[in-house]
């Protein structure tokens, strides 16, 4: 498994056939320091560095997260732009909602 950043997305057609590729560079593996550190819960990878630009199949992707940038507080070996790892980041604001209220028309109608 990579981690990659996606730049856009195209649809290739060769000898008839069609095939939708993904535009990607590739972040580092993550610093294992820091992963065993936090018992693999902090995936804290480079990205910049050296980042060569390749096509995929867009359909090797899979799952999207996102890369946060931060830095790290303790010492590692000379990092670069570093980025951790978030999955369903905003999913759980989908679900705030409260409860369902249904507003009844009032008549405010008088009778003389």
């Amino acid at each position: 498994m990579h981690l990659g950043k996606v730049y856009f997305f195209i649809l290739w057609t060769h000898k008839g056939y069609e095939t939708a590729l993904a535009l990607v560079s590739l972040y580092s593996a993550p610093e294992l320091r820091l992963l065993k550190a936090l018992h693999n819960t902090l995936w804290s990878c480079e990205h910049g560095r050296d980042s060569a630009l390749w096509f995929i199949d867009a359909k090797a992707i899979q799952s999207v997260v996102a890369m946060i940038p931060h830095m790290p507080r303790i010492e590692v070996q000379q990092l670069g732009k570093c980025f951790f790892l978030v999955e369903k980041l905003g999913l759980d604001v989908t679900l705030i909602g409260g409860m369902d209220e249904t507003m009844h028309r009032q008549d405010h109608s008088t009778s003389d």
